[in-house]
């Protein structure tokens, strides 16, 4: 057995050779090109008999991570290289591919819809397109993990990959991160990415069928390859653009898990691959056992020669002793700590437009890898084996340079600075660290629901502004509902064609919290039982409870109320006056006293909240206006409001349309238990409804004292943090388990618009200076900046 598989490398070997040799001398670019065949499920034929599959890697925020964390992802990270066995091959690949040329500066962002929209429209996109040269948002960061095997077909490799990616799924899971096979189309745009970098070339699989003669290569082959351009062979031209393979050759004795992460963090097109074949344990041990042997025997020559020329014979050449305790230290980690060997070959690609540029970025490339202890050096005349062993395709050209362990290859971290960039999204800053554009869809994360937390003057009202503005723009189907407790979104909601209520002494506006009419869907049972839950929480917030809450007398007066309003109302909709008077006609006292404290919203000045429901929710955009009402006055306004909301979501559920809601103040909705409670249900429920809710606050310790609070921020997925104060800091950090980096992120010294964003298992430090203009004004609650402008509109801009 062991006789037929080492016959089996050797006659791969030789094949794979002499593949390479073909290649090599190749005429044609589409020969050169290293793969043999890709098939449609992303299976790829590398050599004959070779078989190769590709998952791409999402980001994960292992930089940023407490110390803790990051040991417990180099563990696993560890782990999924051990995976792998022997006669496989790992290759990681992290490019930074430039966007084409006529999509850097000119991306259509938001649509243009037409009409009074249209100035706003055009000015995000220039706005937005401005930015995006601020950073190397013109690149395009991606990782892929490629593994081989042989195989005697594809139908045999097939399942042996499928194993592996399996396998490989699960570890990477354990970080954080998520990886997904890559089909064959994708693959090959992955592929043509870096043979024609800064173009994209289309590709169906109609291009290679059987009447067109062509196969895939020569659809994604450049058209030409120029090895020694100008005479150089450290260098090539590629359909005009300049490259140069770079060889990872001597590495440094501590490496650290930054090495790889500093230089794709470069503002550089590049593709950086590293390639570890493992090798079996037992012939691992062996070698290393030879190694040792050979340098005893170094050893006792160099000291017979010291004893014959009469100096002391414990003194050894420094390098010798140096590679004798190496080897010693590598034979420990191998046969005590679960350590393995792998043959291991590093490659960098750097483009650039012109010779001079080239090698600008290649000598930056060279010194960043330097200072973490990584040697780079040119390829000369093995240009091409070098553009082939950076290809994502899980195929060594170049050979391997030396061994490392499991250690020293995972210590490679691929992960660097930590990006948010969906297609379609919101625009929420830029990266602090990168400057790239900071582009999240809420709809993708798995709990969309939502919390802005920042200190006045921290940007947090701007933030969320943009961010209406933004869902208003992105999803023009959807509808926008806004709880206004200060007055401040009006002129944002006017701008685009919104309506603003008005709820307040005087106000021709009513809202029925006892209105059923758009949750015929659900039992009778459910309708009287969310309705409940209701005035339980109103008739909580007209009264001070102890921490208990409610007393069980109390609900149980309630509910019958409740039920009794509608069977009086004989199928039309009571009102909050009748269930006052129902509660007043109960003979418990506590009824009485619970009539008493309603009496005020359905008589004189205030009973604005008494009748039938006639406020307009249907505008795209709506903002309840709630400014004056104060105290207890604010939280029944918008508990009322909540009613009102919960109705409007179910209808858009019925028509297939998101709801969003931002509630600011939110911390009101703390401020007694039944409240709470109502409010949780109403969180839980409103994520199966196609709600997207968004609460807001400025006091992040009231709110987040209650359990329930501390609850609903872990179960949603997007968090928006500001300047807090210390305390806030402390608390936020607790419960999110902050590193010393994220926790500086929001402490007194930011600036306002700066912050972290937290979306599902992505956090991104964030800054915003967002330039003036028309946007900015609807943005802006600065008082004298506000102030000024409205000056400047009373004297006509004099």
């Amino acid at each position: 057995m062991e006789r037929r598989l080492r016959r089996r490398e050797r006659e791969l070997a030789e094949s794979s050779e002499e593949r390479r040799r073909i290649r090599a001398a190749a005429r044609d670019t589409r020969t050169a090109i290293g793969y043999e065949a890709m098939f449609p499920d992303g299976l790829c034929e590398v050599e004959p008999g070779i078989f190769s599959m590709s998952l791409v890697l999402s980001d994960v925020g292992y930089q940023s991570a407490r110390e803790e964390t990051q040991r417990a992802m180099f563990s696993a990270y560890c782990q999924l290289w051990d995976y792998f066995g022997a006669g496989s091959s790992v290759e990681l690949t992290i490019a930074n591919v430039p966007l084409p040329a006529d999509e850097v500066g000119s991306r259509e962002f938001f649509r243009d819809p037409g009409g009074a929209a249209s100035p706003l429209v055009r000015e995000y996109n220039r706005i937005l397109n401005d930015k995006m040269r601020e950073g190397v948002s013109n690149l395009v960061r991606t990782r892929t993990l490629t593994f081989s095997a042989p195989a005697a077909s594809a139908a045999e490799a097939a399942p042996k990959l499928a194993r592996m990616r399996g396998d490989a799924q699960q570890t990477l899971a354990r970080i954080r991160c998520e990886a997904r096979q890559m089909d064959g189309a994708e693959r090959l745009a992955a592929v043509s990415s870096l043979l024609r970098p800064g173009r994209r070339v289309p590709f169906e699989w109609g291009m290679v069928a059987p009447q067109t003669g062509l196969c895939t290569k020569d659809v994604i082959a450049p058209a030409s390859i120029d090895l020694k351009p100008s005479g150089s062979a450290s260098c090539m031209l590629i359909d005009g653009v300049w490259a140069q393979a770079l060889l990872m050759r001597r590495f440094g004795s501590e490496l650290t898990d930054r090495c790889i992460a500093d230089v794709v963090d470069l503002p550089v097109p590049l593709a950086l691959s590293i390639h570890a074949a493992p090798i079996d344990k037992a012939r691992a041990v062996a070698y290393v056992k030879q190694r040792i042997a050979w340098m005893d025997k170094e050893i006792i020559d160099e000291q017979m020669r010291a004893v014959k020329k009469g100096y002391d014979y414990e003194i050894l050449p420094s390098e010798l002793k140096y590679s004798k305790d190496e080897a010693a230290d590598l034979l420990d980690h191998l046969q005590n700590k679960n350590q393995r060997l792998y043959r291991y070959t590093g490659v960098v690609v750097v483009y650039a437009r012109t010779r001079e540029e080239l090698e600008d970025r290649a000598v930056q490339v060279a010194s960043t890898a330097r200072r973490n202890s990584i040697d780079l050096e040119p390829l000369s005349y093995r240009q091409l084996q070098g553009l082939n062993t950076a290809l994502p395709l899980g195929n060594d050209h170049v050979g391997p340079t030396r061994m490392l362990t499991t250690a020293q290859v995972a210590v490679q971290i691929p992960f660097a600075t930590q990006e948010l960039f969906d297609e379609g999204g919101g625009y929420y800053g830029q990266n602090k660290h990168s400057g790239n554009l900071v582009l999240c869809d809420r709809k993708r994360l798995a709990s969309p629901m939502g919390y802005v937390a920042g200190k006045p003057g921290s940007g947090k009202s701007f933030s969320v502004k943009r961010e209406i503005e933004n869902t208003v723009l992105a999803h023009p189907e959807d509808q926008v509902l806004v709880f206004d407790p200060a007055g401040e979104y009006s002129l944002l909601v006017e701008a685009n064609g919104g309506r603003v209520v008005r709820l307040a002494p005087g106000s021709r506006s009513r809202i029925n919290p006892f209105d059923m009419s758009d949750v015929g869907h659900l039992a009778p049972a459910a309708r009287m039982a969310s309705k409940i839950d209701a005035v339980t929480a109103m008739a909580s917030a007209t009264m001070a409870e102890g921490a208990e809450g409610l007393t069980e007398a109390d609900r149980s007066i309630i509910a019958r109320c409740v039920e009794a309003s509608y069977a009086r109302a004989r199928g039309a909709t009571p009102t909050l006056g009748d269930f006052q008077r129902e509660l007043a006609a109960q003979p418990e006292p506590e009824a009485r006293d619970m009539a008493l404290r309603f009496e005020r919203y359905v008589t004189g000045a205030m009973s604005f909240l008494d009748g039938q429901s006639d406020a307009d929710l249907s505008a795209r955009v709506t903002s309840v206006d709630l400014r004056e009402l104060g105290g207890s006055m604010r939280t029944f306004g918008m508990l009322c409001a909540l009613e009102a909301a919960r109705n409007l979501m179910y209808r858009n559920f019925e028509r297939g349309v998101t709801t969003w809601l931002y509630i600011d103040e939110v911390q009101s909705l703390f401020s007694s238990p039944a409240v709470i409670e109502y409010f949780s249900r109403f969180w839980a429920e409103g994520r199966k409804f196609n709600l997207i809710c968004t609460g807001m606050t400025q006091n992040s310790v009231y709110m987040l004292e209650h359990e329930e609070a501390r609850n609903l921020v872990l179960n949603s997925d997007f968090v928006l943090l500001h300047k807090q104060s210390p305390v806030d800091r402390r608390k936020w950090a607790e419960l999110l388990d902050l590193s010393e980096q994220e926790e500086a992120l929001i402490d007194e010294s930011v600036k306002p618009g700066e912050g972290l964003l937290i979306a599902g298992a992505v956090r991104v430090p964030i800054k915003d200076d967002f330039p003036r203009g028309m946007l900015y004004d609807l943005f802006n609650t600065k008082p004298a900046e506000v102030a000024e402008r409205k000056r400047a509109a009373l004297t006509g801009g004099r």
